[in-house]
């Protein structure tokens, strides 16, 4: 199968230069005289018709003229490669440039004849070939040299450049070497931002004094103790001293919170600093004095180095899969590992579908039970991605913040491709080329597609891909999704994607030439509204011709076109994947282990995207299992996996001395005051307990609070909190073990003592369920206001207790709104307005963007006269809404209306 090219496009230009450069000429000379200096006499009368003559047929020749001359300046500029403009411009340079462009891009594609002809002559131009693979691996190899420099506190480009370079003007060098680039953190490298502690960055190469010098081979081991090198991380400490990087836990176990000599301390696996002094295992099975076997092969070829050489790359054995590390990738359930930038794409997904149903959830009707249930649960792998970006940002991002502040128009610079040296691989989406091949490419490829879609909103990023590529990639399910998947472009052949790229390729040179810039970074510095997106191209080059893509490859990376294709055609972009998942390429890609995607988890993943921008369906049936479980009180399938307590717990008296209030800031009191709780273990085992009163084993409460303790210690630790716990309560409730224990045991059950410890969160779902068995409006309404007296604010608000944010926060608040939804609109339909602002108000404190509290609130203030406070509310409800590009529900709107109008 042979490539077809746009010949349709270049004959017609061809045709068009042909008429305008002969055309003229033959004209003119043709059938008009050429044009004569005229007598003075001509000159005295202007207005004779010989003149007017003479200075069109002048104009028309001089017209002529300046276009020829576009034209041989721009065929000059596409021999010579040259992309930066003339600097004798014309008004024609345009129309010349778009005519030449086209013929050139078209012609410089060889026929399938001319292909299959050089084919047969390839041999006689090895050495060439292999001579420019030669120079273009040495150039990689000259922008790879460079140095690493761990960022201090307190530390700046400025300063860092007067330090290690020298000259603080050097600064700029640091900036050029790291632009764009994927920091530990998952933040980004900008000229424009701050550097963070923790980063490594890289130097030029004559950089000085950036870290202690080792001996080759030596193991930097004191006793039970290793000192950090610059580069280290957890895993591979763990995996050079203790022979599994898997055990990194063990040392972050024994290292958590102690004082290191710059008076910092661990308090998370990925912030680690050279110099720090960690304690080991004493089971270590890899001796202190003895050199991984990675690390004896690395001296081995670098026999009589004076320096230490540390591998960048720990490849692990073939056929099994490259394992995830903490703080830089993430395993999922069904093999598949992505990267914690594709995290924040489906974190944000989920966010804004949340938000959305946050804002459009109704007032229920008197007669509905609100209940409080857990929400259907993503699939399992949507799920894992989730949780894993919460536990890498603290404190964790609230779903309406993070929604409202992810809307940019600025594309991507990088990409991230996967894991080396325990850090993340990033390539360059501007002149991207990677040609993919070998038994894990498929896989790697569904991962960078949706890495690319979930970055595609607001004009970042379009992916163009042949149809039946993407359904041999993703199966049938792919087609319902392709219309709510932003930025995706499918096209009937392969042989169309390549039309498509080519077309963009002339309109983005035409833009560039008519801004006058060298390449787009430059005309989106200059012209920011100018909303020009990546462009990437994905399919498969087996049995295809790859040649015409091949001829303006070379020109992507001025205009922000890349490729990611399956097959082995493009030797330079050549990458062997393989089923372990590790790179092989000449490139900088070379023992990369790839982020991949299985087919079911990719379409698990395009699937919460499509919904994200309005998969009405899919939405719509996520919505009403929500709805539906809310009014039965039943949890959907995909949520039997998440406890949550929704049966009436019976509650100790209110006038008990103990009352533990978690349903706003969490709160111990002792006869109306609060106390302190010595341990926070201890405070968040009475968490706990309190929403989950059925009671909890000690495993259960050690694998929630110490889940990364293994038995026996996390055994201790839970005895020493709940003893610590028991003598604080004893102390400051004059009690004592004989009266009552607080936390009772129980055939190695665990629960609250309900005899002695009131709970707002017990109270709230007791007054729930007397609400749900009220036939009586009335009754309804005073169950409801013993719930509403109880809502201080969120379940645990405030508190890191990420088990609490997962399972349920959500629910209760959920709950909660609701609630306080049904009795402002039970007082309200009784005539009692001023209750119900104020129940509706306390909704919106929970909820600030639902737009039905939002419009009530607005509505009674307007039957209570005070017209002001309710444009107030109406103005802050419209800000909510656009904020999220949102337009009011038309029951929103009557209610503006009314407000308006009436004014």
């Amino acid at each position: 199968m042979h490539s077809h090219r746009p010949t349709a496009a270049a004959v017609y230009s061809a045709l068009a230069l042909v008429a305008l450069i002969v055309g003229p000429p033959v004209v003119l000379l043709g059938f008009l005289e050429p044009p004569h200096i005229p007598p003075q006499a001509e000159l005295a009368m202007p207005g004779d018709p010989a003149f007017l003559v003479n200075v069109l047929l002048a104009t028309a020749w001089l017209c002529w003229l300046m276009f020829t001359w576009s034209v041989l300046a721009e065929v000059v500029r596409r021999l010579r490669n040259v992309h930066e403009r003339a600097v004798l411009r014309t008004p024609f340079q345009r129309l010349a440039a778009y005519l030449v462009t086209t013929i050139a891009i078209s012609v410089v594609a060889p026929t399938p004849q001319a292909f299959a002809a050089t084919s047969t002559v390839t041999a006689a131009s090895v050495d060439t070939q292999k001579t420019m693979r030669e120079d273009a691996s040495a150039k990689v190899e000259a922008v790879q040299q460079h140095k690493t420099y761990r960022v201090k506190p307190h530390d700046t480009l400025w300063e860092i450049a007067k330090t290690h370079l020298g000259d603080p003007m050097r600064y700029r060098e640091i900036v050029k070497l790291n632009e764009g680039r994927q920091m530990t953190d998952g933040t980004t490298f900008t000229s424009e931002g701050w550097i963070r502690p923790g980063w490594a960055i890289r130097m030029p190469t004559d950089a000085t004094a950036l870290e202690p010098r080792h001996e080759r081979g030596a193991a930097q081991v004191e006793g039970d103790s290793v000192v950090v090198r610059e580069g280290d991380s957890l895993w591979e400490i763990a995996e050079r001293h203790l022979g599994d990087g898997k055990r990194y836990r063990e040392i972050f176990k024994l290292n958590k919170g102690r004082s290191q000599a710059d008076g910092r301390r661990l308090t998370e696996p990925g912030q680690l600093e050279a110099g720090w002094r960690l304690r080991l295992p004493r089971r270590a099975l890899v001796s202190s004095s003895k050199p991984s076997p990675i690390a004896e092969s690395v001296n081995a070829a670098n026999a009589g180095s004076a320096e230490s050489v540390t591998p960048r790359v720990t490849a692990p054995p073939a056929g099994q899969p490259a394992r995830a590390l903490p703080g830089v990738s993430i395993a999922l359930p069904g093999g598949g590992m992505v990267g914690l930038s594709f995290a924040a794409g489906i974190a944000l997904a989920l966010a804004t579908v949340r938000v959305r149903q946050r804002i459009r959830r109704p007032i229920p009707e008197a007669t509905e039970a609100v209940s409080v249930v857990a929400a259907p649960r993503p699939e399992s792998a949507v799920q894992a991605v989730e949780e894993e970006y919460r536990q890498a940002n603290e404190p964790i991002p609230d779903d309406y913040n993070l929604v409202k502040d992810s809307f940019t128009t600025v594309p991507p610079v990088t990409l991230d491709v996967g894991v080396r040296g325990g850090e993340t691989a990033t390539v360059n989406l501007s002149g991207l080329s990677l040609c993919l091949g070998g038994d894990g490419a498929e896989d790697v490829v569904r991962a960078l597609f949706v890495a690319l879609i979930a970055q595609a909103e607001a004009q970042r990023v379009e992916v163009v891909m042949p149809r039946d590529d993407a359904v041999e990639l993703f199966g049938d399910d792919l087609g319902a999704l392709v219309p709510h998947l932003p930025g995706l472009t499918l096209t009937p052949t392969f042989d169309d994607a390549v039309t498509h790229i080519a077309s963009e390729h002339i309109s983005r040179a035409e833009l560039l030439r008519d801004a006058e810039v060298n390449d787009l970074a430059e005309l989106r510095a200059s012209q920011p509204d100018e909303l020009i997106p990546a462009l990437v191209m994905v399919g498969r080059l087996a049995g295809r011709n790859s040649s015409y893509l091949e001829s303006f490859i070379g020109h992507a990376p001025s205009i922000g076109i890349g490729t990611i294709v399956l097959g082995d055609q493009l030797d330079e972009a050549r990458c062997e994947v393989r089923a372990d998942f590790q790179a092989v390429a000449d490139g900088e890609l070379d023992g990369v282990g790839l982020f991949h995607l299985q087919r079911s988890e990719a379409i698990a993943f395009l699937r919460q995207i499509a919904i994200q921008h309005g998969h009405e369906e899919l939405a719509a049936q996520q919505l009403t299992d929500i709805l539906e479980n809310e009014v039965s009180g039943t949890e959907a399938p995909e949520a039997k996996a998440v406890e949550v307590e929704v049966s009436e717990v019976e509650n100790a008296s209110n006038t008990a001395r103990l009352r533990l209030l978690l349903l706003g800031e969490v709160r111990a009191e002792v006869n109306g005051e609060p106390i302190d709780i010595p341990t926070a273990k201890g405070l968040e085992m009475l968490v706990l307990l309190a929403v989950r009163p059925g009671g909890q084993t000690r495993e259960e409460i050690c694998a929630t609070l110490w889940p990364d303790v293994e038995q026996p210690q996390a055994g201790y630790r839970f005895h020493a909190a709940l003893s610590e716990l028991r003598k604080r309560l004893w102390a400051t409730t004059g009690s004592n073990r004989k009266l009552t224990s607080f936390i009772e045991a129980e055939n190695a059950t665990y629960r609250i003592d309900r005899e002695h410890v009131w709970v707002d969160l017990w109270e709230f779902q007791s007054a729930l369920a007397d609400a749900r068995k009220a036939m009586d409006p009335e009754i309804k309404a005073a169950a409801l206001d013993r719930a509403a007296g109880v809502c201080r604010g969120h379940l645990a608000d405030g508190a890191p207790y990420l088990w609490v944010d997962l399972d349920h926060r959500d629910p209760f608040t959920i709950a909660a709104v609701r609630a306080l939804l049904q009795l402002g609109g039970i007082h309200e339909k009784a005539g009692r307005s001023k209750r119900a602002l104020e129940v509706m108000e306390q909704a919106l404190t929970l909820d600030p963007i639902n737009e039905a509290a939002a419009a009530a609130v607005i509505r009674l203030l307007v039957g209570l006269g005070r017209r002001d406070e309710a444009r107030l509310r109406a103005q802050h409800l419209n800000a909510y809404l656009a904020s999220l590009d949102l337009e009011p529900a038309p029951a929103t709107r009557e209610v503006l209306r009314k407000l308006h109008s009436r004014g």
